[in-house]
């Protein structure tokens, strides 16, 4: 009698403990399954879908071979996860679809953060930053806060100093044919700064060594995107990530390409 007392209790400790858990298992079970993280577990593997169109990020060679910043981030990336990247073409405007079917796990091709995707895809944290940025001479840069501000003519820069002149009063922008030539006018004389995109100032900086980054003006991060229900390759992903920006490597490989 006393051990079926027991086995009653038991098995009444064992419901209460279950009813306690039941909106837990039933998250977890109502969790979308990661099929693209699946498809990465079973394959050797993970596929990067790629527009090679836009160098020094992506580019696709003679013979088939694709090589940029992207493509040497998406191999190491590939090796840090125990497998081998491969690079799926898309057109620029495909790059998202091409997850939502599953043609491939992620997308890495110079690609912005966009707000309006975040309610179908999903970003990894940045790796670069390409927003428009302010130059001016050394040691002085609070000169750069006055007067005038050279930009290359119908670029993104123009649009961003069109924006600065209407908040800083007495801002005169001035026009050049290029982001190397609003460089030219800071070290001239012509302009008191010059305002040009990320890109640009990495490439075209080390040829100005009087010149540096005095403001960071917009922000226009890049990151590597996935289906919004792939939250464990997500979480992968941005791991090895912080693993490569830890120990320098995403800083050589922007170095490298920057340079080239």
């Amino acid at each position: 009698m006393a051990k079926s007392r027991q086995l009653k209790f038991l098995v009444l400790l064992v419901a209460a403990v279950g009813l306690l858990l039941l909106p837990e298992i039933m998250a977890v079970l109502a969790r979308p399954r990661d099929e693209a993280w699946a498809r990465v577990e079973q394959a050797d593997a993970i596929r990067f879908a790629i527009n090679p169109t836009s160098m020094p990020f992506d580019g696709l060679g003679s013979h088939g071979d694709f090589f940029g910043l992207d493509v040497d981030l998406a191999n190491e990336l590939a090796r840090r996860l125990g497998k081998r990247a491969e690079f799926v073409i898309a057109g620029y405007d495909s790059l998202y679809d091409v997850l939502r079917v599953g043609q491939a796990e992620a997308t890495i091709s110079a690609l912005p953060i966009d707000p309006e995707k975040l309610d179908g895809w999903a970003y990894s944290e940045p790796y670069f930053e390409a927003g428009q940025v302010m130059v001016g001479r050394l040691p002085e840069p609070e000169k750069t806060s006055a007067v005038s501000i050279a930009v290359e003519y119908g670029s993104a820069a123009d649009i961003a100093a069109r924006y600065l002149a209407r908040r800083r009063a007495g801002l005169e922008i001035k026009y050049t044919s290029s982001a190397a030539d609003a460089l030219k006018a800071v070290v001239n004389g012509w302009s008191a700064a010059a305002l040009i995109d990320g890109v640009s100032a990495k490439q075209l900086l080390p040829q100005f060594p009087d010149l540096q980054i005095v403001e960071q003006v917009t922000s226009t991060p890049y990151a590597i995107a996935v289906w919004g229900e792939s939250g464990q390759l997500l979480a992968a992903i941005n791991a090895k990530l912080a693993e490569m920006k830890r120990d320098g490597t995403i800083q050589r490989m922007v170095e490298e390409w920057m340079r080239k």
